[in-house]
């Protein structure tokens, strides 16, 4: 039978990327056994940025809370500050740019999960 799991991000050792920013992976299948989805959090640092990719079969969620940023699709740039919430497709080219003065930090989603978050 499955339970309830608890993970606390001071908990968690982030990743650090290049270009510069940290991601902290809080449920997977990794972390937590969970099938269906990965959660965690991205800090891009100043002048920084997540660079153009696509994920082929995976939806993603983010919820901005800190900072201020560009999320850019080949047709769109949306201007990111907190309280702003992005669906992003399959398939759907996308970076992100930290554009404000401090770190942008964003909750992400993944359904299904990244190999990488899998065991």
């Amino acid at each position: 039978m499955a339970e309830v799991k608890v993970v606390n991000i001071k908990d968690v050792e982030g990743e650090y990327r290049e270009p510069a920013r940290k991601s902290w992976i809080l449920v997977s299948e990794k972390t937590v056994g969970a099938k269906n989805l990965a959660v965690g959090i991205n800090e891009t640092y100043v002048g920084s940025m997540v660079p153009e990719h696509k994920h082929e079969k995976e939806e993603e969620v983010m919820y901005f809370f800190q900072g201020r940023g560009k999320f850019i699709t080949k047709d769109r740039e949306i201007p990111i500050e907190p309280g702003v919430c992005i669906y992003n497709p399959p398939g759907e080219y996308h970076s992100i740019v930290n554009t404000g003065d401090e770190p942008l930090k964003f909750i992400w989603i993944y359904s299904p999960q990244l190999e990488s978050h899998r065991k």
